[in-house]
């Protein structure tokens, strides 16, 4: 079916529930950004395949909503299918609900999925349109689901393995014990977890159900003197079955509403974050007469706060990446005259370059190479039908990051691929000097990224130019490649950076038609000082790769920011000569040389 036509067959099940809008989340049931495929019902339904976005079809009309990381992406895929594109965070928007309230009457009902919608936004929406008398109906089995019909791919089944100790840096018994510990604390009975980087993290186990991020799906439900683990057991080897603690039981993951809704846990309290816990979770502990205690666990936060043999594991990451970067880069610069490459040869040739180490598991998303007006495009997916050559001229924007079973990398450099315009290196060095700032910035104890923001975007805004994207979040060790529950962004996220946090620097520009640009590294938070005045932090540069000096205005830059670039130059080489050959020493040299 076309997309307009899975809309109209939305439409004909919607009647048949007395519904006069349904609601169509990106998610899965885990709250997860990058999901399994049968749960892509939100690109299905709408032919929007961002990994950000919410679809919602009312009996005359659709709308989707996405941030600016995808605008370009939605107004190139929604023509033709009546959804109209809703810049989120763009002037005159409406959120969802606010359009809801003008689009139906009171007594109206929206439909929706239960099990794909976080409590906090089933609560949210509730709260929201209660005032216009509309009402939110969760659906028993999903309306999008029923119209993809057999279509639907199935559940993944990858197996699960164990994330050893020498890696993790502490057992799972021990994790297991210090959360049982701040449940006492917490004075409650259990801790239901969701997300399911939460629960590969709790159980020292990876996985291969998601792409790109080595998870497995699956809940987990703590109680005192016992743990669930609910997945699917075809997953667990013989050397998962003897690697879980003794108190683990494995149940099937279908059996987790089975057990939720048992009476035994009736007047007890269970734990659980309501932004990775969907609403039909608590709707079930509710059935149950259990009290559901809604608030951050802290998981996120001690996964967040990398131990030392995490923090080894994603420094030699990140060496392994650097060498790979170097390889890649010069091959690019020898390559790129030929005027033979394309975005995807590009992208093959650098996930080729990684995954020749033995430590090397997969990209840790979707590689991004976007040439010329695609760079423009912030999370470009090159296909078939868009790859065009890689000219020897102008900009090419190249976003990857591997996975490894020591740590995850992610990095972006903008590289001139032949003559550039003034136009494009006065904007490369805003983006550059934007990156600096924030990378030498030292910050007391207790700062959030909300407030160190704006020293990324200031010399940007400088040159009267902007980003609509944060400028850092989070990263796994060998995990989710975004991860909370801090980030360096405009929205009002207050959480405090902490030592041990690893987190991504990433301003950047772009010009819709034209060029991208984008500086990421990967930085450790790490303690600088400790005085009278408290204790303050700064970061300490994860990756290793050089910046492209042809493309720096350094008429523009302090000599202050000269002495960084070289120092940051020095370092890369300093670390990543001994490791190559003699050609690639020698590039590395010429490209690290002091400007």
């Amino acid at each position: 079916m076309t997309v307009v036509q899975r809309i109209e067959a939305l439409r004909r099940r919607m009647a048949e529930h007395n519904l006069k809008a349904y609601y169509i989340p990106s998610t899965d049931p885990h709250q997860s950004e990058y999901v399994a495929d049968t749960w892509l019902r939100r690109g299905y339904i709408s032919g929007f395949d961002g990994s950000a976005g919410t679809a919602v079809v009312t009996t005359g009309k659709a709308g989707l909503w996405t941030d600016s990381r995808y605008f370009l992406q939605a107004s190139m895929q929604l023509p033709g299918t009546g959804i109209e594109l809703m810049k989120v965070g763009e002037p005159g928007t409406p959120t969802v609900e606010e359009w809801l309230a003008v689009e139906l009457a009171s007594g109206d009902r929206v439909g929706l999925d239960p099990s794909v919608v976080s409590a906090a936004q089933y609560d949210s929406m509730v709260s929201a349109l209660k005032a216009a008398g509309i009402a939110v109906q969760g659906v028993e089995t999903d309306l999008v689901e029923l119209v993809w019909g057999p279509h639907r791919p199935a559940m993944p089944r990858g197996e699960m393995a164990v994330h050893p100790v020498v890696f993790a840096g502490r057992s799972s018994e021990e994790k297991l014990g210090q959360l049982r510990e701040a449940m006492a604390g917490k004075k409650v009975d259990a801790t239901f977890l969701g997300a399911l980087d939460e629960v590969a993290w709790l159980l020292n186990l990876r996985g291969r159900d998601v792409p790109f991020n080595p998870v497995f799906i699956a809940y987990v439900l703590v109680t005192r003197d016992q743990t669930l683990l609910f997945v699917d057991p075809g997953k667990v080897t013989k050397e998962v079955a003897g690697f879980l603690p003794a108190d683990v039981e494995v149940m099937d993951y279908h059996r987790v509403w089975e057990v939720i809704s048992d009476l035994r846990f009736r007047g007890q309290s269970v734990w659980m974050d309501p932004n990775s816990t969907n609403q039909a979770v608590v709707d079930g502990f509710q059935r149950a007469g259990a009290t559901p205690v809604k608030g951050p666990t802290p998981i996120a936060k001690w996964k967040a706060s990398k131990n030392p043999a995490e923090i080894a594991g994603m420094v030699a990451a990140h060496v392994r990446d650097g060498v790979a970067m170097v390889r890649f880069l010069k091959w690019l610069e020898d390559h790129v005259a030929t005027g033979k490459e394309t975005e995807r040869s590009v992208q093959a040739k650098l996930t080729d370059v990684r995954s020749g180490y033995p430590e090397f598991v997969g990209m840790s998303f979707n590689t991004i190479v976007g040439y010329g007006g695609h760079g423009a495009i912030v999370h470009y997916a090159v296909s078939e039908e868009s790859n065009v050559p890689v000219q020897p001229q102008g900009l090419l924007l190249v976003d990857s990051g591997a996975q490894y079973r020591d740590g995850t990398t992610d990095i972006t450099r903008t590289v001139a691929v032949g003559p550039v315009t003034e136009e494009q290196r006065r904007a490369y060095t805003a983006v550059l000097k934007g990156h600096l700032n924030l990378d030498r910035t030292l910050f007391p104890e207790g700062t959030d990224g909300y407030q160190l923001d704006i020293l990324a975007r200031s010399p940007v805004w400088a040159e009267c130019l902007n980003y609509g994207h944060g400028t850092g979040h989070g990263v796994g060790a060998y995990l989710s490649v975004h991860e909370g529950p801090f980030s360096v962004s405009l929205r009002k996220n207050l959480t405090p950076l902490a030592a041990g946090n690893i987190l991504s620097n990433e301003p950047g520009f772009y010009k819709a038609g034209e060029f991208g640009i984008r500086i990421e590294n990967l930085v450790q938070v790490v303690e600088r000082q400790v005085n009278e005045y408290g204790r303050f932090l700064g970061f300490q540069a994860l990756t290793l790769c050089p910046y492209d000096v042809r493309l720096i205005d350094t008429s523009r830059l302090h000599k202050a920011e000269i002495a960084q670039i070289n120092r940051y130059h020095a370092l890369v080489r300093d670390t990543l000569s001994p490791l190559l050959d003699k050609e690639h020493r020698s590039w590395l040299e010429r490209a690290t040389s002091a400007i």
